[in-house]
């Protein structure tokens, strides 16, 4: 093989990542600072929904939910949706929301044909 011609094409490939990369160091010294932008004000902040599909969760659904509750967003609600459940999710639910108006709960009954659970309950 030609050593020259191989040393030549490797040589080009090697300037191309080294351009390639001072451009993208260049372009990311470019962009806005997230700590130099001033935070909005609460009612300037767009409103947020989280969706939570739970089928049969009792056992991790508290927590999950106390999670959720507690962000430090101002403008948010967390829509959860009790997808069939047998067991305690559905009364975890409700006590929950009876205590945080920012807590919508759903209780689906029935899953329309052709529909799969989780896709169904966050539709």
């Amino acid at each position: 093989m030609n050593s020259p011609l191989w040393i030549t094409l490797f040589g080009l490939l090697a300037a191309v990542w080294v351009i390639a990369g001072v451009r993208m160091v260049l372009g990311m010294r470019r962009l806005p600072r997230l700590d130099d932008a001033a935070p909005l004000a609460d009612v300037d902040c767009p409103s947020v929904s989280i969706l939570v599909a739970a089928r049969d969760e009792e056992v991790k659904l508290p927590q999950a939910l106390a999670t959720l509750l507690a962000q430090d967003y101002p403008r948010y609600e967390v829509v959860a949706v009790d997808d069939r459940s047998h067991d305690a999710t559905p009364r975890i639910l409700d006590e929950f929301a009876r205590t945080h108006a920012n807590l919508k709960v759903l209780h689906l009954s029935e899953l329309p044909k052709g529909w799969l659970g989780k896709p169904h309950a966050l539709t």
